[in-house]
């Protein structure tokens, strides 16, 4: 009797720690049957118990697929979007059971919640780098990751693109600068555009050099441009000037940074000139110029 009761016990006990490592399994199951009240209870009693962030996650999963399919469309969206604003980086397809209409609803969450979310971690990852805390770098690489993301998904802005320029301008600089020169509060950087001048240039005889008619400044945020600054650095760049005036390529031959050279390239190609000029003749013609940001 007793070498019975523990062959019992025996078979019983993988069975409990099978449920025990699968919580969700009756959810599941309930969701496959299409008993869907019903499995939002299971899953409200397996959200009650102490959860891992795995299962919570996968529980609030099932929660918006059961929400999909009865209807209950406000209340699907809010849970993804929570789903969202807890893992941006959740991806529906690890979910064998979500449908297409699921998939398409998370998707559409995630190109509406993704920017604001972007931003917000932004801002996070800008205030540790004030405070010159350690995990700065890793929080503002994780800003870069989320707006990768944001650009595969076609969540996309101008306002993103700018972001995207600050983070990058900050990885790449953030290793040549002192924890005492990262920038202060974005209120008080209100910098002066930089300037830019023709470096010393030595016309052939008989060439009269181009003079500058339209040279816009380039559109550096306040936040890199403050960084650049406080890192003395200075942008050289050789632009080949056309027989027209126009700018046929721009060439940076000293770089700040590639975020910083980028936006310097962009605002140079727009610049016009009264051509050089030989013999009375307009020629195409190189001119160097200095771009020097700690001028205020």
């Amino acid at each position: 009797m007793i070498a019975s009761a523990v062959l019992v016990a025996l078979l019983v006990t993988p069975s409990i720690v099978t449920a025990q490592d699968d919580p969700l399994k009756t959810a599941r199951d309930l969701y496959a049957s299409a008993a869907y009240d019903e499995a939002l209870a299971e899953l409200a009693r397996v959200a009650s118990a102490a959860a891992t962030p795995a299962t919570t996650r996968e529980t609030d999963a099932y929660r918006a697929f059961c929400l999909v399919a009865l209807g209950r469309a406000a209340e699907a969206q809010a849970v993804a979007e929570s789903l969202v604003r807890g893992d941006p980086t959740l991806s529906i397809d690890q979910f064998p059971d979500a449908s297409p209409r699921i998939a398409t609803m998370f998707a559409q969450v995630r190109r509406r919640v993704l920017p604001q979310l972007i931003k917000d971690e932004y801002r996070s990852a800008r205030a540790r780098a004030v405070e010159s805390a350690p995990e700065a770098q890793s929080q503002l690489q994780h800003v870069r990751d989320l707006l990768g993301t944001a650009e595969q998904i076609g969540a996309w802005d101008e306002t993103l693109s700018d972001l995207r320029l600050l983070v990058d301008g900050f990885l790449e600089l953030a290793h040549a600068a002192e924890p005492q020169n990262l920038p202060e509060a974005a209120a008080a950087a209100g910098p002066a555009p930089p300037t830019s001048q023709p470096a010393a240039v030595v016309s052939p005889a008989g060439v009269v050099a181009p003079a500058a008619v339209f040279q816009p400044q380039p559109n550096v945020p306040p936040e890199l441009l403050e960084l650049v600054r406080r890192l003395h650095r200075t942008s050289m760049i050789d632009v080949l000037i056309n027989e027209r005036g126009t700018v046929d390529s721009v060439t940076v031959t000293q770089s700040v940074s590639p975020a910083y050279d980028k936006l310097i390239v962009a605002a140079a190609r727009t610049w016009r000139y009264t051509p050089a000029l030989k013999d009375g003749i307009p020629i195409k013609f190189v001119s160097t110029v200095v771009i020097n940001a700690s001028e205020k």
